[in-house]
């Protein structure tokens, strides 16, 4: 089951986690600097957000990061 790792909550399929994350999970950081992944910086926390939500699904990295295993 994919479990949010910012807030623990847990859900059936990996789209329900992305809506979870775009709209719901107040836990993802408030920086404007992509955390401990690629050090990308952007220029509001909207972005960065959506940053972490896009890569997620290319770059693995990226992914281990919103998700626990």
């Amino acid at each position: 089951m994919p479990t949010c790792r910012l807030c623990g909550k847990t859900f059936d399929t990996m789209s329900e986690l992305y809506i979870h994350l775009r709209s719901e999970c107040g836990k993802i950081p408030r920086t404007r600097k992509c955390p401990p992944v690629c050090g990308g910086r952007y220029r509001s926390i909207r972005f960065m957000k959506l940053h972490l939500i896009n890569e997620a699904l290319v770059d693995g990295r990226h992914m281990s990061y919103l998700i626990s295993t």
